[in-house]
């Protein structure tokens, strides 16, 4: 509050980026998490304090959070709340001091007495009778105390980086404290840079400092010093000894926040309790870790299953499970290509997919099957349009952002992976399963395939430090993951050829990109989801889907999400001067499904359309195509020879480079800067110049769906070791 803020730690820049005014929560009136919205929610009053807590889930048994040390507030949970609330009514509350809840004044309106009177308040509002209790850290000590004194409300009780007692009884202890009293009252940027960096002492755990940054910086010196105090000194050890509920302890034997030991004493005192040792762990195991943490609630607290079904091996139907990445259509149309040919291959092997729109609505009217379970997925491609600006979009920080939706969704598929068997599954940049299946490597249990159309994560703004240094350690990352565990993936493919592979290195210090491709990738060449030759009559094409032979037809896509807005919008502001100069021409807008109509004026030749299924048939046909600089539409151009501009999003790492860079290897490279389609004329005459410009690409291979499927096929049949 009257705290002066000394220079910010040179790690806030580096890592943590950019930070709201200090002391609010931004989009307080917003969920917490993108990926779940609250079945209730509101205020506790409490003798003029207001409390904010939330109920995620509407079915299950009761589990309820008590509020930590209040550095941070519920959001801390975004990794494992939405995917608990699957199968349980959580509950979550902020303690005062920080988050959506009342930041009271002085010293007397915080203290144990408080925060544990708080929670029990907020679980009375709710009315809940029997609850299994979760205490992170601090918290534990609320809980314990709970679980003694109210014993018939408790079902199970868990610990997590937790202690019994907080007394500074010995000399070492009592300086440290005083270093972090003299550090926040006389240093706050670099109280909370010190902090959140002893909590998250594991390697690449950029993402969650970054985030406890920012929960740090929702709250203040003073409303943290007074919380701090109020944590200090209390002891609920003879509480810990008369518990009765079924106990689990989760500690990490590496945290340096508070000591392994002080998890064993909880194990010690709580009679019948558990232990899961986090070796190599840290102190906030559900933020840093949240698989397992998940794994382990879920299974503490619900139990093994009233009804199960076994089937005997031979029984057991040959499926697959293919994850395609819903970010744009691209990749489902080549998935499904690749699932043909593997069909020929593998007559009898059923496939189910694993995605969500838009994916998912091609596939079903393409016949396919989606499992049911896929409507529990979050949305990655809605994820990645919010984080859009005009025609503007940071796909390295898109990414970085997309934690809780990843952990989610890998949630859900290992639900499905235990749930049913599957002999084989097939990830098309399943950035979440990759990464979480090399974070718990225990957790494969079938042959996976990786595939992808770029390596890399390339920093695009000159300068900027933050970018560069977090790429390179997002690589780096990865590097580790498949050196470390080889055999993860029992096959990855490169969908593309060696020279498409730029060669550039993952970084300072890090290998090339290509060389490294080269050592753990094969090549399939690119993946066309139908045959060139089938679309070379272009008369009848055009006579098929509606088009004249004696007009000119312009078709601008821009995907299935509405980043491609603003692009459309000068794509039609243009067209009037294109058909000023050609009265033939007729410009088909395809907008996607999240674009309305309404937002384009009505134009003589101009058309607008929704969704056009198969687009690859109409653009095949097309005088000229306006399209973003997506590598799949850009690719089916360049293989049905035909003319087109395309306008890769500003800040996008793979349209920017990785596609723009297989395209010049084709003689294709069309792309324009989106600055220069402010102005209509000039728009208007490059589009012109480029509906007449002859073609000269070179010809895409039209083998590559079928490759890659003989390469999966080939870890399917698993006798590569034969003689």
């Amino acid at each position: 509050m009257n705290t002066p803020l000394r220079p910010r730690p040179t790690r806030f820049d580096r890592i943590a980026g950019p930070l709201p005014e200090p002391g609010a929560v931004p989009g307080a009136e917003a969920s917490p998490f993108e990926t779940v919205q609250p079945a209730s929610h509101g205020f506790v009053d409490r003798d003029g304090v207001k409390l904010w807590y939330a109920v995620w889930g509407d079915s299950g048994p009761w589990i309820a959070f008590a509020p930590p040390f209040q550095i941070v507030h519920s959001q801390m949970l975004k990794a494992t709340v939405p995917y608990l609330s699957r199968h349980f009514r959580v509950i979550t509350t902020d303690g005062r001091g920080n988050g959506r809840s009342d930041r009271p004044m002085g010293q007397d309106a915080y203290s144990f007495e408080h925060f544990y009177a708080d929670f029990v308040a907020v679980l009375d509002a709710v009315g809940v009778e029997r609850v299994a209790l979760v205490g992170i850290s601090a918290a534990a000590l609320t809980v314990l105390r709970l679980a003694a004194e109210q014993p018939q409300r408790i079902t199970h009780l868990v610990t997590a980086g937790g202690f019994a007692d907080s007394v500074p009884n010995d000399e070492r202890l009592a300086q440290r404290l005083k270093m972090e009293g003299e550090l926040l009252a006389g240093d706050w940027p670099g109280y909370l840079d010190w902090f959140m960096g002893i909590i998250f002492n594991e390697p690449h755990s950029t993402k969650p400092y970054e985030d406890g940054v920012h929960y740090g910086w929702a709250t203040s010196a003073e409303w943290l010093g007074w919380c701090r105090k109020a944590w200090v000194g209390n002891d609920v050890r003879d509480l810990a000894r008369r518990l009765t509920c079924p106990t689990l302890v989760i500690h990490g034997d590496d945290d340096l926040r508070v000591p392994y030991a002080k998890g064993q004493a909880i194990h010690a005192l709580v009679p019948g309790s558990k232990i899961l040792t986090i070796a190599g762990g840290g102190h906030v195991t559900a933020a840093r870790d949240p698989v397992v943490f998940n794994r382990a609630l879920h299974e503490f607290i619900a139990g093994a299953p009233r009804q199960r079904t076994w089937t005997r091996a031979m029984k057991r139907p040959r499926r697959a499970l293919f994850i395609s990445s819903p970010i744009g259509l691209g990749h489902v149309q080549r998935d499904l290509a690749i699932a043909r040919e593997l069909r020929k291959l593998q007559p009898d092997l059923a496939i189910d997919w694993f995605t969500v729109d838009p994916a998912a609505r091609y596939l079903e009217r393409e016949g396919e099957r989606l499992h049911p379970i896929t409507q529990r997925l979050a949305n990655e491609s809605r994820h990645f349009e919010n984080m859009a600006g005009e025609h503007d979009l940071s796909a390295f920080f898109a990414l970085r952002t997309m934690d809780e939706i990843m952990s989610h969704n890998f949630m859900t598929f290992v639900d499905l992976m235990e749930a049913e068997h599957y002999d084989l599954v097939i990830g098309d940049e399943a950035w979440d399963v990759d990464y979480f299946y090399h974070e718990n490597p225990e957790l494969k249990r079938q042959p996976y395939v990786f595939l992808t159309d770029f390596v890399g994560c390339l920093p695009m703004e000159p300068g900027n430090e933050r970018e560069a240094a977090l790429c390179s350690d997002r690589n780096a990352d990865d590097i580790e993951h498949v050196a470390r565990y080889p055999y993860l993936r029992d096959a990855a493919i490169f969908v593309g050829n060696r020279e498409d592979v730029t060669e550039q290195p993952f970084g300072p210090g890090l290998p090339g990109i290509r060389a490294w491709t080269d050592r753990n990738f094969c090549y399939c060449g690119y993946c066309l989801p139908f045959d060139p030759h089938t679309l070379a009559d272009t008369e009848r094409l055009r006579a098929r889907h509606g088009y004249r032979s004696d007009e000119k037809i312009a078709i601008a896509a821009v995907g299935g999400t509405a980043t491609g807005r603003h692009l459309l919008q000068r794509i039609a502001a243009a067209f009037p001067r294109m058909k000023r100069e050609l009265p033939e021409l007729r410009l088909i807008l395809v907008t996607g499904p999240r674009l309305s109509g309404d937002e384009f004026e009505p134009k003589p030749g101009l058309e607008v359309r929704p969704y056009v299924h198969n687009l690859y048939e109409h653009l095949a046909c097309c005088d000229l195509a306006l399209v973003q600089g997506g590598l799949s539409t850009t690719m089916e151009l360049v293989a049905t020879r035909r003319p087109f501009l395309s306008f890769p999003l500003q800040r996008h790492f793979e349209q920017c480079v990785h596609v723009r860079q297989r395209l010049a290897n084709y003689a294709a490279d069309r792309s324009m800067d989106y600055a220069a389609t402010l102005d209509p004329e000039q728009l208007a005459r490059r589009a012109l110049a480029a509906m007449h410009e002859p073609v000269r690409y070179r010809p895409v291979e039209t083998d590559g769906a079928a490759r890659a499927a003989l390469r999966i096929a080939q870890v399917l049949d698993n006798r590569w070791w034969a003689r």
